[in-house]
């Protein structure tokens, strides 16, 4: 995924990308016989390795609870979990936000 993420926000690979999708696809349609459909939209792509990066991004309340749980009853682990994952959930929906993912939407 880190790969992934650094791939997609160089533009330079971004643009090759687009330029070897663009190859393939006009490939297809002169061995299919078909009509060229236009290059996929790789910018959503970029936004979405910005979420992927949001997720897996380390927050000092998560890690904060996560250095407590051990210290824990079982019940209350189960609720640091939840939090956690809630924690995780408002940094991705932040990050959807910024990126204009979410405007259509909202």
């Amino acid at each position: 995924m880190g790969k992934i993420g650094e791939l997609l926000s160089d533009e330079e690979s971004v643009k090759q990308l687009s330029e070897l999708a663009q190859m393939i696809m006009s490939g297809d349609s002169q061995e299919g016989g078909g009509s060229a459909s236009p290059p996929p939209d790789l910018s959503g792509l970029t936004k979405l390795s910005g979420l992927m990066g949001a997720f897996s991004q380390s927050d000092p309340n998560a890690d904060l609870l996560l250095a407590l749980k051990p210290h824990l009853g079982e019940e209350r682990q189960k609720k640091v979990d939840k939090a956690v994952k809630l924690l995780r959930l408002l940094a991705v929906w932040s990050a959807a936000r910024e990126s204009g993912l979410l405007d259509d939407i909202l």
